[in-house]
């Protein structure tokens, strides 16, 4: 079960509950998550007379940073794109990768991360960080809501 990123431009955290190990148990794993840059104006690539563009990927491959340290090599991640109209993009087939950084010191680091493999696009618009969106579905509870 995968938990959205905390951050909907920029680096964010991405949670997770998974069994995927030897003993089959269950276990939160955290994994860095980008879903857009904030730094990009991604409408401009939406080509002429469609209103979304579901998948966004720079020219160029670059390094990554955290923290003064920068990924041994250089990535070409996508990104989840933007619509023009009321709907919203998000991830709907992801991966997690490691991520290798040398740091200015010399020491090395490996993170892991969300790698976005497809995103769609829809009208279900909510906050992904919203986590009592959902609730009134689960519990009828509308004053949860307000």
């Amino acid at each position: 079960m995968n938990f959205p990123c905390s951050k909907t431009c920029g680096r964010g955290l991405s949670l997770r509950v998974s069994n995927a190990n030897r003993r089959c148990e269950l276990v939160k794993e955290s994994r860095l998550c980008n879903l857009r840059p904030c730094d990009v104006e991604i409408a401009k690539h939406i080509k002429t007379g469609k209103k979304c563009l579901n998948v966004y990927r720079e020219e160029r491959p670059s390094n990554m940073s955290i923290s003064g340290c920068t990924s041994i090599r250089q990535y070409r991640p996508k990104f989840c794109g933007v619509c023009t109209d009321e709907r919203c993009c998000i991830p709907y087939k992801s991966k997690t990768v490691d991520v290798d950084f040398v740091c200015p010191d010399g020491s090395t680091l490996s993170w892991k991360m969300m790698w976005v493999q497809a995103c769609f696009c829809n009208l279900s618009c909510k906050n992904p960080n919203d986590i009592f969106a959902d609730l009134e579905n689960y519990y009828g509870y509308p004053e949860v809501m307000n």
